[in-house]
């Protein structure tokens, strides 16, 4: 598996280029990626996001350092921010613009002595980022542990079924007759000839978020997003 799509458009848009990804599921439906929300500061951010972060504080981990722009904020509050990716093209980026400590780390396999943060997030959708439920939850369990007592994790997901697309409909449908969320999904990146590998993403409803939370320890003290309708949403979560 290679995340490198992604590191070589973040390098590219950081040279002043625009770069348009293209993201393949496998049921051969095609999505592309507008990469300046990679790179907005605070006042571009989802308002679910800008929600959520009133409840970050101390040191901070960002699952999934991406170009930075999370990290970045952190650092202008003051906070102590560790930005974690795969990507070293991603890592490079997110250095080049600032991020003062960039770890080269997977999500899925966190390596921190426990009670190490007050703050965990993963926004961006990269929640699912471990791909299915119990691999997410294996994550989650993780997490609670490097967490401190008073800490809060922010996991930003897509509520899949706040979505009219028959493409989505379909995919939905078919996830639950194979006894999988519906927010299950298979893809892969494409850029510029390179195609990365298949690999899993988790997208979940709230009532989804909070039964994994639950099994993991965690319990969800806030739900944040603009509207009832929103797909985007930022779950505050804290040890149960």
């Amino acid at each position: 598996m290679t995340f490198e799509p992604f590191g070589m458009a973040f390098r590219d848009h950081l040279e002043g280029k625009s770069p348009t990804i293209t993201i393949e599921r496998d049921d051969g439906y095609i999505d592309e990626v507008d990469f300046e929300e990679y790179f907005v500061g605070y006042d571009g951010f989802p308002a679910c996001e800008k929600q959520a972060l009133a409840y970050a504080k101390g040191r901070a981990l960002d699952l999934g350092l991406g170009a930075g722009r999370v990290c970045l904020h952190l650092q202008d509050l003051g906070l102590d921010p560790v930005g974690i990716d795969i990507s070293d093209l991603a890592l490079e980026v997110a250095r080049k613009r600032g991020v003062r400590n960039a770890v080269k780390m997977s999500v899925c396999e966190l390596d921190f002595e426990e009670g190490s943060f007050d703050t965990a997030v993963a926004f961006g959708n990269n929640f699912g980022l471990c791909g299915t439920p119990e691999k997410v939850l294996g994550m989650m369990v993780r997490l609670r542990g490097i967490l401190r007592e008073d800490g809060a994790f922010l996991a930003e997901s897509v509520n899949p079924v706040a979505t009219d697309n028959p493409a989505h409909l379909r995919y939905h449908k078919a996830n639950l007759e194979k006894g999988k969320y519906r927010g299950h999904v298979r893809i892969r990146d494409k850029y510029k000839g390179v195609v990365g590998g298949w690999f899993d993403l988790l997208m979940v409803t709230p009532d989804e978020m909070a039964g994994l939370a639950k099994r993991a320890g965690f319990r969800v003290e806030r739900i944040c997003r603009e509207s009832e309708s929103d797909r985007l949403y930022v779950a505050v979560l804290k040890k149960a």
